[in-house]
């Protein structure tokens, strides 16, 4: 009976694989087989990759990363006359059985349209899952209302990001790193899901590397940022302060609250700078304490306006940021003379978590 059942069902597996073997697969199809299997025995998750054009330089690093994780499919970001986008996705045959990353930079409204329209297109496409970079919430800071008439953006901008259709895989996921604050992960819809990934164990990979011979302490310019990444430093060793706005007469000024930086190479550290008031006035109190050197690392430089070139001269010994936001990446790289500053690559992190090898600190670097 058994043999019976074998042989039957062997005549019936040999007759649905005789049309492929007497017709031949078509190549598209073999390449397709090839990869599933290959992706199955090394281990490694497959991604097919679509980028905004600011974001190649990510899309770039993850391909040199690993060649074999990571194949590019090219978008072609063309405008109508009207000036509204005409994009085409080149290959898009490819989507349909893969496992897609999406890389995004929201930082400008001028090309927001453009990127919200892939991205809602991807998935009707028939992609197996969705996976969506989106390193810098720009609307982060506009998350709350504390007077009648202002508008929270950052919710405006969590409702445009839900509305990316379901996949097949389940709802898109969102890999955002060091959101302005925590809360922002509610206003997101139940239709996607938010990762809050950290690149503080960036720095401390710095700390241990290049600065393992100094005496390091880690300052937080306001008691939020050393709520939430404190813990994470102290764990590590490294003692940790904290400065304050307070009112001194009419005026209100810095001052260390917390730790003593005397000797030591203090760096200042936040999620993200802007017009950099705030950390200047940090530093020049931390010189005052006698802290030997201070440096600065920022996961976001947003420098609007120019305002990076405040630090220039200003005494930094470095200043760290990372490549989450392409506009300013650019910047120091055009000007070769802002040698104080140093971009930090996000895709080494990216790729460990992509690959299933989730960096605990990078994830619990909010929770210590």
């Amino acid at each position: 009976l058994h043999l019976h059942h074998f042989s039957i069902a062997g005549m019936a597996n040999a007759s649905r694989k005789r049309p492929l073997e007497e017709g031949g697969m078509s190549e598209e199809i073999e390449r397709m087989v090839a990869n599933q299997i290959e992706a199955s025995l090394s281990g490694r998750n497959k991604y097919i990759i679509l980028a905004h054009p600011s974001m190649d330089h990510i899309k770039k690093n993850l391909m040199e990363l690993d060649p074999l994780s990571y194949t590019e499919v090219k978008v072609d970001w063309r405008e109508f006359e009207s000036g509204m986008p005409n994009i085409f996705i080149e290959e898009v045959h490819k989507l349909l059985p893969a496992h897609v990353l999406l890389l995004l930079n929201m930082r400008r409204k001028e090309i927001l349209l453009d990127q919200l329209s892939l991205l809602y297109a991807i998935p009707r496409y028939g992609c197996r899952s969705l996976t969506v970079l989106l390193p810098f919430f720009p609307t982060g800071t506009m998350e709350r209302v504390d007077r009648e008439g202002e508008v929270a953006t950052a919710s405006t901008l969590s409702r445009m990001i839900s509305a990316v259709p379901m996949t097949p895989g389940g709802p898109a996921r969102f890999l955002i790193f060091d959101i302005h604050a925590l809360q922002i992960r509610f206003y997101f819809q139940d239709s996607i899901l938010p990762v809050l990934l950290s690149a503080m164990p960036l720095l401390l990979n710095l700390l241990k590397t290049r600065f393992s011979s100094e005496e390091v302490a880690v300052a937080f310019p306001d008691e939020g940022a050393k709520k939430r990444f404190g813990g994470f430093f102290e764990k590590e060793g490294y003692p940790v302060l904290f400065c304050s706005k307070v009112r001194e007469g009419d005026k209100r000024v810095v001052r260390v609250a917390e730790g003593d930086p005397k000797g030591k190479h203090v760096f200042i550290v936040d999620d993200l700078c802007n017009t950099g008031g705030t950390v200047l006035a940090c530093r020049s109190e931390l010189e005052k304490r006698g802290a030997s050197k201070v440096s600065v690392f920022v996961t976001h430089g947003v420098f609007p306006q120019g305002s990076w070139q405040k630090f220039e001269g200003a005494g930094f010994d470095k200043i760290f940021i990372t490549d989450s936001i392409p506009e300013t990446c650019q910047i120091f790289e055009e000007r070769k003379s802002a040698q104080i500053f140093e971009v930090i690559k996000l895709a080494p992190a990216l790729h460990t978590y992509l690959q299933g090898q989730v960096n605990s600190d990078a994830r619990q670097a909010w929770r210590k």
